[in-house]
């Protein structure tokens, strides 16, 4: 669920490839497992990315899925993960994505997402795992790139013990089938870590501005 009471500042994030290949195979509670994405599963996802308040609701989530990501439906087949539970309903989801841009070709992780009620359990960080995963097996050396915001510090966190250091100049870029075509992510750096001040223990923070780039 996003933190919407802090103020929103954008943050950019890199795992070095060299990090990919030592990484530890996703672990899943008993009763969820992985699958890819399938023919309809937009709604699942738009689903899923308006519970935690990216998307104000379902179908302004889906809008959006199905101008920029459904139309490269062979990626998504290969790129987009959920975790299922038993039921096969999904309650999370990743994306181990790309762009092209001024900036060059970027591997992106896009879209991590928990619905709330199962956020606590390990799902976040097993499917963020499973997308990297995927970035080895096709792109094992390529850095992995990502973008997300201070209303995400409970991300940040996990990015974090992932491997991923804060940037404090590079920029990440999103391709859209928007009139705008390719978006390219500000990098709010320094403001970002005076909100991450309110919310991070100092021993993180800390270690966040000591290993960033």
């Amino acid at each position: 669920m996003l933190d919407k009471s802090i103020p929103y500042k954008n943050i950019i994030m890199r795992l070095p490839c060299a990090r990919l290949q030592s990484l530890d195979t996703p672990v899943l509670p008993d009763g969820f497992s992985f699958r890819f994405f399938q023919a309809g599963d937009e709604i699942h996802w738009a689903r899923i990315e308006a519970s935690v308040l990216e998307f104000p609701d379902e179908q302004a989530a889906v809008s959006y899925f199905t101008r920029d990501y459904l139309p490269s439906i062979d990626d998504l087949r290969n790129r987009c993960v959920f975790v299922v539970n038993q039921d096969q309903w999904p309650v999370a989801t990743a994306m181990a994505w790309y762009a092209t841009s001024r900036l060059g070709y970027q591997a992106t992780l896009h879209w991590v997402s928990v619905t709330p009620a199962c956020q606590g359990l390990g799902l976040g960080k097993a499917v963020v795992q499973k997308a990297l995963s995927i970035f080895a097996a096709t792109e094992p050396d390529e850095d992995i790139w990502l973008h997300t915001q201070t209303w995400s510090h409970i991300a940040v966190r996990l990015y974090h013990q992932l491997g991923f250091n804060l940037l404090k100049r590079d920029q990440t870029a999103v391709e859209t089938n928007s009139s705008d075509g390719v978006k390219v992510s500000p990098n709010d750096y320094d403001e970002a870590i005076e909100v991450l001040k309110t919310v991070l223990e100092p021993e993180l923070l800390a270690d966040l501005i000591r290993t960033a780039e």
